[in-house]
């Protein structure tokens, strides 16, 4: 366990109701740009500056909050949150994509969640694409992660709103660009056994990472993409350090 002492704390947000606030306000947009401002009004509230800790699209959003309120931030974690190989954000035709985007967000709009028998089934569903969760997590997962859908059954409590993505450009030179304006200290840690969601490559990852101003990469060896649930220790031994620089 992390030993945070006094005046020490840590506070874990739930940005759940973020994407659903923007559907509600008619601005079908980016959600992970609400959600910088939702984490900006958090850091205020804390008291700045903060260390912000994000994993996977959370480890790119507290990059994001650190790229664009740096006075906000003393220092950043993110934990194999670099983002997707540049050969998945290649886009076409960006008018053809912008067009899918709209209609995948009407059909989301108009389709209901799908409804699961069990906590089991959901556990079991996650453990197929998250192969190297054990499945204890996957069932932790599904009992805090779930409500029920109109029909009785057990739905997920994510936003669907999530699955769409950003509906304009988005590449590596827009991310790349975004973490050399970072100018608070980042640690990042990426998982040295493939899995599902680390599927960028250690020359793609090692160009993202020399943007950085100030940055420290650790690869946590037997980890794939959920790094602080396979290694627990080792990612706590590595945030202590990089807390008390």
């Amino acid at each position: 366990m992390l030993d945070l002492s006094e005046p020490d704390r840590a506070t874990l947000l739930d940005l759940g109701r973020a994407t659903i606030r923007l559907w509600e306000w008619g601005d079908p947009a980016d959600p992970s740009v609400l959600m910088v401002h939702d984490v900006a009004q958090v850091c205020q509230h804390l008291g700045p500056p903060v260390t912000l800790i994000g994993h996977s699209f959370g480890g790119g959003l507290v990059l994001s909050v650190t790229s664009a309120f740096p006075e906000l931030v003393d220092s950043a974690v993110n934990l194999d949150g670099l983002g997707p190989p540049p050969e998945m954000m290649i886009v076409q035709d960006h008018a053809a994509s912008a067009a899918q985007w709209l209609n995948d967000a009407d059909r989301i709009d108009r389709e209901p969640a799908r409804e699961y028998a069990s906590l089991e089934e959901m556990a079991q569903k996650r453990k197929d694409i998250n192969t190297r969760l054990p499945y204890e997590w996957c069932l932790h997962l599904a009992t805090h992660g779930t409500k029920r859908g109109p029909n009785g059954g057990l739905t997920w409590k994510a936003d669907p709103h999530m699955r769409l993505g950003s509906p304009g450009p988005f590449n590596d030179a827009t991310l790349r660009a975004q973490y050399a304006r970072t100018p608070r200290p980042v640690m990042a840690l990426s998982g040295t056994e493939e899995d599902q969601w680390s599927f960028l490559q250690p020359e793609d990852r090692a160009r993202r990472l020399a943007a950085f101003p100030d940055v420290e990469h650790h690869p946590v060896a037997d980890a794939g993409h959920y790094i602080h649930v396979e290694q627990p220790d080792v990612t706590v031994a590595l945030l202590e350090r990089f807390l008390k620089r």
